[in-house]
């Protein structure tokens, strides 16, 4: 399950700044020269409550490009496990596939989708009568669709069971579900294998502004 706020992440220490949550707090909204104006996911999603809805800079590794092109997944390129769905938008009507693997630093808002539990559990009811509806057919391709959605139905309790133990634990009636709205690259690309260096769009060729 993707990495999200939580009670306790939001007063812990922004691991960017090395401060306390005041401190960090401060530091997004004065941008102070420890945050180098550019987050990571994991500096995002720790801060999230500061940096919502706030045209803010994030510089991850893309790790998945939707085949459409319309959102990817961005990576925290020290972090592996703190991921960040990116929207298109803005300048940026769809990501191009060359993307994936490469290193990005792109400028957008932090947006959240709050689940409650019904919505939760009207995911779950979806698949399954999609699962009734193939499972009445019975060609080989029918019967894989309908393997696949079982499994995406099991995937499914397993990612709501553990939203509800959130929603439980926090005491909040919503799961927050953090996203990326991009608007435009900024110097898009890193060099491989140094991470603080970001190159400008010119560099990367024509890869990164398609």
């Amino acid at each position: 399950m993707k990495k999200t706020i939580s009670a306790a992440i939001m007063a812990a220490v922004l691991i960017s700044c090395g401060g306390a949550a005041k401190q960090g707090q401060q530091c997004v909204e004065e941008t102070k020269d420890c945050c180098k104006g550019v987050y990571s996911p994991r500096t995002v999603l720790d801060s999230a409550e500061y940096l919502l809805d706030k045209q803010i800079k994030i510089k991850a590794n893309v790790s998945r490009v939707c085949h459409c092109g319309s959102n990817m997944t961005f990576t925290d390129m020290k972090d592996t496990t703190a991921q960040l769905y990116v929207l298109a938008g803005g300048d940026i009507p769809k990501f191009n596939q060359c993307l994936k693997g490469q290193n990005a630093n792109i400028t957008g808002s932090l947006r959240v989708k709050k689940y409650s539990k019904s919505d939760l559990d009207s995911a779950v009811i979806k698949l399954e009568a999609r699962l009734a509806e193939v499972s009445a057919k019975s060609d080989s391709a029918s019967l894989k669709t309908a393997e696949n959605i079982k499994a995406k139905i099991e995937n499914t309790k397993k990612d709501n069971a553990e939203k509800n133990e959130w929603m439980t634990a926090h005491n909040s009636d919503f799961y927050p579900f953090y996203y990326f709205e991009a608007e435009k690259f900024a110097d898009c690309c890193v060099k491989k294998n140094d991470p603080e260096w970001v190159g400008s769009t010119e560099d990367c060729g024509d890869k990164c502004a398609k």
